[in-house]
């Protein structure tokens, strides 16, 4: 990109993905994707089922209040104009009370035709990471539910 150019409207959704969750706001994060969008984190080795908004939504909002201060970076960003998509690689930091989260993704989004919707949300974790810091996050939990 020239410097003088405008962003493509492409890139600007792209953008205010990260936007809504550098906000850590579950109905913006909702609102920026297509009646139909569909979310699906991988690898498939995780045996995550996509989600639709509703359950995204769903699903999500128990993690919301888990996670303080929640960060996310782009460490870079390919946009694809002939299929109408964005790339991202980036990460994420932030507070829980089993100490710091901190995981890397690359974010696969499907754009609608003007642009300025998500219509597929492709999100490839840090496996490893995931699986033992969310293990250990819902053990944290279960045990102070136990102790109510």
């Amino acid at each position: 990109m020239s410097s003088g150019t405008a962003p493509s409207r492409r890139r600007q959704t792209a953008l205010a993905v990260i936007d809504t969750y550098n906000k850590w706001d579950l109905e913006a994060m909702v609102a920026i994707r297509t009646e139909d969008c569909v979310h699906q984190v991988l690898p498939q080795s995780l045996g995550r089922q996509p989600l639709n908004n509703a359950e995204y939504k769903a699903y999500f909002a128990t993690w919301i209040p888990l996670f303080k201060d929640f960060t996310v970076t782009v460490n870079d960003l390919v946009e694809d104009e002939k299929e109408n998509k964005v790339v991202m690689w980036a990460k994420s930091t932030a507070m829980t009370e089993v100490g710091p989260y901190a995981n890397e993704y690359v974010l696969i989004l499907h754009m609608n035709e003007a642009g300025d919707k998500i219509t597929k949300f492709l999100e490839f974790v840090d496996s490893q990471f995931s699986v033992t810091f969310f293990t250990k996050l819902r053990e944290h939990q279960a045990q102070k539910a136990n102790s109510s």
